[in-house]
């Protein structure tokens, strides 16, 4: 048997600790034969608080004739319970059934369970002496906003006060499982998801890739000439040919017996081109190689003449 907690002087728990006191010498006469020894057993667990200035007074009330008269010589079939009436009176709520009807009417679920709340709400309903009806009303406000809703959709609600804690009760069981459940399948993760679900490819045989050497660009030399595409094809002085210049091509040398045939084909004006372009090539007539630059076909040429070639009919004239 629990002996009663050390009492503080609260008054939400003094009707608990006077409870207790009777329950254990209930159960244990034996041990309290005489009133004086009872006394001083209750008081010994008025230790902390506003119950030690009670006890500390009441310790010196017993010595007094006031005592004597009102304890040891009282007609109270238990004579104990003339202390509990004390104790209730010093620390106990005066207006009982007030405060049981602001607490059932203030009472919410909260964090609690729907078993632990159904316990709470048992307690203020018996204490506030509320009708069946005002109960069940009472207790649907108290209840949380989703639970309560659950409760509504019922399709049949309860009648009486006793069938809404079964129903309370069972719906936030319920409720607390599916989250329960919710959160171990999210603790084991999508991974095992996607294992399960995962499956080979059929008849899908892996093959080796084949190895491909890295194609490496030539760099461009910045320095290289760009070739315009939209001029004329150039022709070589040497063998009349397109697609070359003369110092490139293969045929034997003939510069020098075309360059004797065009000056006595041509006239004086084309003469004196001719003879500037020879004399600015630095070209020595009369046996030696005359070089001349090639010119791309088609091209006219606009150049001022500063000399004017020998006014002969052949080409070389007669020494």
């Amino acid at each position: 048997m629990a002996t009663p907690p050390i009492y503080d002087g609260m008054m939400s728990t003094c009707e608990g600790f006077i409870n207790s006191c009777r329950l254990y010498m209930t159960a244990k006469p034996q041990e309290f034969p005489t009133l004086h020894i009872k006394i001083t057993w209750v008081l010994g667990f008025m230790q902390i608080g506003m119950a030690q200035l009670f006890r500390d007074h009441f310790l010196t009330y017993m010595a007094t004739l006031d005592y004597q008269l009102q304890y040891e010589q009282s007609t109270e079939p238990d004579q104990i319970e003339l202390l509990y009436w004390d104790i209730y009176k010093a620390f106990g709520d005066p207006n009982k059934q007030a405060t049981t009807i602001q607490e059932i009417t203030t009472i919410k679920q909260g964090l609690k369970s729907g078993e632990e709340h159904v316990q709470l709400f048992k307690q203020s309903y018996m204490r506030s002496r509320y009708g069946e009806i005002a109960g069940i009303h009472k207790f649907k406000r108290s209840l949380n906003s989703p639970l309560l809703d659950k409760c509504m959709a019922v399709p049949e609600l309860p009648t009486t006060l006793d069938k809404w804690y079964d129903l309370v009760i069972r719906l936030d069981c319920q409720w607390r499982q599916a989250q329960a459940e919710k959160k171990v399948f999210a603790a084991r993760g999508g991974g095992s998801t996607m294992q399960h679900n995962w499956q080979p490819p059929a008849n899908r045989q892996s093959q080796p890739q084949q190895w491909r050497p890295l194609v490496q660009t030539t760099p461009r030399d910045p320095n290289a000439m760009q070739v315009d595409r939209n001029r004329n094809p150039v022709r070589c002085y040497n063998c009349g040919q397109t697609g070359h210049i003369a110092r490139n091509c293969s045929s034997p040398w003939q510069q020098q017996t075309r360059l004797v045939s065009t000056w006595n084909s041509s006239s004086d004006t084309d003469r004196d081109e001719l003879w500037r372009m020879v004399m600015s090539g630095g070209n020595v007539v009369g046996g030696g190689v005359a070089r001349i630059e090639e010119v791309v076909e088609g091209t006219s040429v606009n150049a001022t003449v500063t000399q004017t070639a020998p006014r002969t009919s052949n080409f070389p004239p007669s020494q």
